[in-house]
């Protein structure tokens, strides 16, 4: 597809936005079909080492109340996962890179294989080391998910401090492909000072990855990082519908180009719209990640503000997300892990 036609539908409203979603329905429902699969959540810690800029987790946020969940509550969560069928897992947390904390993931990672051997399991704590991550995949983890956040290091520089490295995230993004995990990448549209130019450079990353999945998402402001300054929150609301909808032409584009990949529809964008996520279905995603951590602590992981259902129970998510699939005329699947069919194929 020509450089132009993909800025074209990139900012696409109205009558060529229908087009654009219709065309990225169709080649999902050619390429993967209409089934939606369900991966649960468990954000186990919100403890972090690095200091983005953005995050409302970052480790600089001194406002920010801290928790590590206990493998017994780990347990429950999972016993919670296996019951309602998902089918996945997914272990995210701030990230952590101390012998003790890499330990206590092997742990988990290796009682998920051992006593729930039909979930799929995918990790998303950070850039960990090459050694580890081959220890985390022979545990039985073979998914992880590093996003980028931007493919663009001018503007990288500009939302993460001078320590943190783009090519180091590019280096373990090529790890992962080198053990031969199922990779999962991700950018955040709409940050200050992104340019359509930008996210045309993000897709093209994509493409020359060759990834398997991915878990993009809408920039939200959060007032206690460095970038939730009164200036970029005004502007941040003055520019929040645009940000929904180039997010939703985003995921649609990335259908077309990449047709078997799997795309979440990210839980961010319930703060655009009550039917964010699900409209993100509609835009030609197919993965959906109902939480699980336990309500005590939804409320404490919060990498932007406003985060939806921080006062629900798993039990409210489960029956929650299911009953707005199945209105959108999706096709919930539950029990399967939900493999994504670009990494089959790039495996034959």
């Amino acid at each position: 597809m020509k450089i132009t036609d993909i800025k074209k539908y990139l900012t696409a409203t109205g009558e060529l936005q229908k087009e654009l979603f219709a065309e990225s329905v169709r080649v999902r429902k050619e390429t993967i079909g209409e089934d939606v699969h369900f991966r649960g959540i468990i954000e186990f810690s919100n403890y972090c080492e690095k200091n983005c800029l953005y995050c409302g987790i970052r480790c600089g946020n001194e406002k920010a109340e801290r928790y590590r969940m206990t493998k017994e509550e780990i347990k429950i969560c999972l016993a919670f996962i296996d019951r309602v069928k998902y089918g996945s897992v997914v272990l995210q947390s701030g990230e952590l890179t101390s012998t003790k904390d890499k330990r206590f993931l092997l742990e988990i990672v290796q009682f998920i294989h051992n006593n729930y051997p039909h979930l799929g399991i995918t990790l998303s704590c950070g850039e960990l080391d090459f050694e580890f991550l081959k220890e985390l995949y022979g545990a039985g983890a073979h998914r992880y998910l590093l996003r980028i956040e931007t493919s663009v290091p001018s503007l990288y520089k500009k939302i993460h401090p001078e320590h943190h490295s783009l090519e180091k995230r590019i280096e373990t993004l090529n790890d992962l492909k080198k053990i031969n995990y199922q990779v999962g990448c991700g950018n955040m549209i709409g940050v200050p000072e992104q340019t359509i130019d930008n996210l045309i450079s993000d897709l093209n990353f994509f493409q020359e990855m060759d990834f398997d999945m991915f878990g993009l998402g809408p920039y939200v402001i959060h007032e206690d990082t460095p970038m939730g300054n009164f200036e970029n929150k005004k502007s941040w609301e003055e520019n929040k519908e645009q940000i929904f909808q180039t997010t939703l032409n985003f995921i649609a584009m990335l259908r077309i180009l990449l047709p078997s990949c799997n795309i979440a529809a990210a839980t961010a964008l319930d703060v655009f719209k009550p039917n964010g996520r699900i409209q993100a279905l509609k835009a030609g995603a197919n993965i959906i990640m109902p939480s699980v951590t336990p309500q005590i602590y939804r409320g404490k992981y919060l990498l932007y503000q406003n985060k939806p259902c921080i006062d629900e129970h798993a039990e409210d998510c489960s029956a929650c997300t299911i009953r707005q699939v199945n209105a959108a005329k999706l096709n919930p699947v539950l029990g399967t892990p939900g493999n994504s069919l670009h990494y089959k194929q790039r495996n034959i």
